[in-house]
């Protein structure tokens, strides 16, 4: 086996594992890999293991912090979906997750794994590598084979009679047409993170190259010619679309939705291209209330529990981060 990063990979053989491997998605792409590389203060890393010519495994690794002081304890690596896997042989996978490791022990705080898929099979690989398996939720709904009427059925009724009344109203959702469209939607994001989310947002770049790749979608509620919200996606052919992010402005209409019909937009993209997944991703914790859980699970998909797993490096640092980003988000 043959660990390699980044330059050193072919993009071919690259383009083959995602074809071949059943854990394939948006995030572990060479357009994800570049995109998040192509915004000041963010880079990632891919890793593969090539084995007689063939890739079977492989790793894309953002690394993100915050800004200023709270970089310092808040320097971490996310893996957005998971692995790609060749097979149920987790030699590659044990070899990967190893050499992975080593590699940023001195570099990270720690390494997060968000799972999109059912890694169950290879847990104990994980585990002999120092990984521990948290519980986390996804909501996925399955579009694959069903028409946008059969979607609709399965919705919350108080979700479709929104959505009827926003239509009613006049809103339409449809794909952004310019920057001045992702300009707009990602306003009304920023305005929603600052005042009730509370949590880092990318920068603007981010999603204006997310909206010019080839994996990136964006979905705008148009309301009297304004933009009323929208939602920001990743999607791979024949597998997934992701919603990243959605949002809307607050208050806007007593009977307009406008997050509601661009996430529809977005699941008839999906229907229309043959997508076998739209992924509404983070679902929080189990036992843990968690409004945007119940949010998601109105579109009638499935709470899945595919976890996450995470392995700390500085155990120090990593716990006096904790403390200390929540008293920094108190001070602010």
């Amino acid at each position: 086996m043959k660990l390699l990063k980044n330059k050193e990979l072919v993009k071919d053989r690259w383009l083959e594992l995602l074809d071949k491997s059943k854990f394939s998605s948006p995030f572990q792409t060479l357009e994800y890999y570049e995109l998040f590389n192509s915004i000041d203060g963010y880079f990632s890393d891919v890793f593969a293991v090539e084995e007689k010519g063939i890739y079977t495994s492989l790793l894309v690794v953002t690394i993100q912090k915050e800004k200023g002081v709270k970089g310092y304890f808040s320097k971490r690596g996310v893996v957005y979906a998971g692995p790609l896997v060749l097979g149920s042989e987790p030699e590659s996978l044990d070899f990967l997750l190893k050499k992975v490791k080593e590699f940023y022990k001195r570099k990270l705080i720690y390494l997060e794994i968000r799972n999109h898929f059912d890694y169950s099979f290879f847990s104990s690989t994980f585990k002999q590598r120092g990984y521990t398996f948290e519980e986390h939720l996804n909501v996925q709904l399955p579009i694959e084979n069903v028409d946008l009427e059969t979607v609709m059925s399965g919705m919350n009724s108080t979700r479709r009679r929104q959505i009827k009344q926003t239509y009613k109203e006049g809103a339409i959702a449809r794909e952004a047409k310019d920057e001045n469209e992702v300009i707009a939607l990602y306003k009304i994001l920023k305005i929603m993170y600052v005042e009730k989310v509370k949590l880092p947002l990318f920068p603007y770049e981010f999603f204006l190259n997310l909206f010019k790749s080839k994996i990136g979608k964006v979905f705008v509620t148009i309301h009297n010619e304004k933009v009323i919200g929208g939602v920001f996606c990743v999607f791979y052919p024949n597998t997934t679309m992701n919603t990243f992010y959605y949002t809307d402005i607050r208050g806007y209409h007593k009977k307009i939705y406008p997050a509601h019909i661009a996430l529809l937009g977005a699941i008839k993209f999906g229907i229309d291209n043959k997508l076998k997944v739209v992924d509404f991703m983070g679902a929080g914790k189990p036992d843990t209330e968690y409004g945007v859980r119940d949010y998601k699970m109105r579109f009638g998909g499935d709470l899945v529990k595919d976890g996450r797993f995470k392995v700390i490096f500085k155990p120090l640092l990593y716990n006096f981060g904790i403390w200390g980003l929540k008293l920094l988000s108190k001070i602010k």
